[in-house]
């Protein structure tokens, strides 16, 4: 398992002025299944989860586990503003070695949708973060308390959802 690094570090990174599109000048996207992952049951993993929310509406992200030996974390993103830790943006991204184990993320202004998708730091310098590659992807489980997990891969021929396990629980 991962350790936790300094959490002295800020909390968001990747914040923007505007995410109505993305960098091609395509809307943003609703929900996207991956085409060569799949869960062990044999769906689809999700490449990019697109959540319905409310303006006003308080998301609980809580990290409950790391098992990779790069940084690992969460982009997420409405057409419209997230608040995280005092801070407003369409996007934020969010990294389980400086976030606390809960973050607390206010819906601000929104087209409706949150989107997230797992991230990643391999170290390669491929930009701020690695994300969605043919082999990346989230299994979404509901949870008993109404809650949603998302057990992620980032990339390699082996899928195995336990590089980052998080939830979402949606208050109103």
């Amino acid at each position: 398992m991962g350790a936790r690094r300094d959490r002295s570090v800020p909390v968001l990174q990747g914040t923007c002025a505007q995410v109505s599109t993305d960098q091609g000048g395509r809307p943003l996207p609703n929900r996207t299944l991956s085409r060569a992952v799949r869960g062990p049951s044999g769906d689809p993993a999700v490449k990019i989860e697109a959540i319905e929310v409310q303006t006003g509406q308080t998301v609980r992200l809580t990290f409950e586990s790391v098992n990779s030996a790069w940084r690992q974390g969460v982009w997420l993103a409405t057409q419209g503003e997230l608040s995280v830790a005092g801070t407003t943006s369409p996007q934020v991204v969010l990294w389980s070695d400086t976030a606390p184990a809960e973050v607390e993320i206010v819906v601000q202004v929104t087209d409706g949708l949150m989107r997230l998708y797992n991230v990643w730091d391999s170290g390669r310098r491929r930009g701020p973060f690695e994300s969605q590659s043919a082999t990346s992807g989230m299994l979404v489980e509901t949870m008993p308390d109404g809650s949603s997990r998302y057990s992620c891969n980032d990339i390699g021929t082996d899928a195995k959802f336990d590089k980052l396990v998080f939830r979402l629980r949606f208050e109103s």
